[in-house]
């Protein structure tokens, strides 16, 4: 079954698609980074439709891929500035917080092994 928010969304790419271009030129669709989450979240319901279309609602293949679907409310943080400056400095601290997430891995291991020399038996 088809979606109309997803629906909607494939009418607003297409059409933006035909006024601006796809990826050659300089204000194409694809330089924008907002405009390529939105091609990724088209691509991903589109995607979901055939998958259901074929394998049916009941594939866990499928349902993984309707969980993507979470990532629409992304879609409208464009028309919000203060919220276009929370999510672009999220990700432009992912690899900070991925060396972050690395060193308290690393604590855990640590302590994780001496509580097993400890604890153990």
């Amino acid at each position: 079954m088809i979606n109309i928010t997803s629906f909607v969304f494939l009418v607003e790419f297409v059409l933006k698609i035909i006024s601006k271009g796809f990826i050659i030129g300089e204000n194409t669709y694809l330089k924008d980074p907002f405009n390529v989450l939105d091609f990724s979240i088209v691509i991903f319901s589109i995607l979901t439709w055939i998958l259901e279309a074929t394998l049916g609602n009941k594939n866990s293949f499928t349902k993984g891929f309707r969980s993507l679907r979470a990532l629409r409310p992304l879609r409208f943080v464009r028309s919000n500035e203060s919220l276009k400056i929370v999510v672009n400095s999220i990700f432009r601290s992912l690899p900070e917080l991925f060396s972050v997430t690395l060193i308290v891995l690393l604590f855990i291991l640590v302590f994780g092994i001496l509580g097993v020399q400890l604890f153990k038996g």
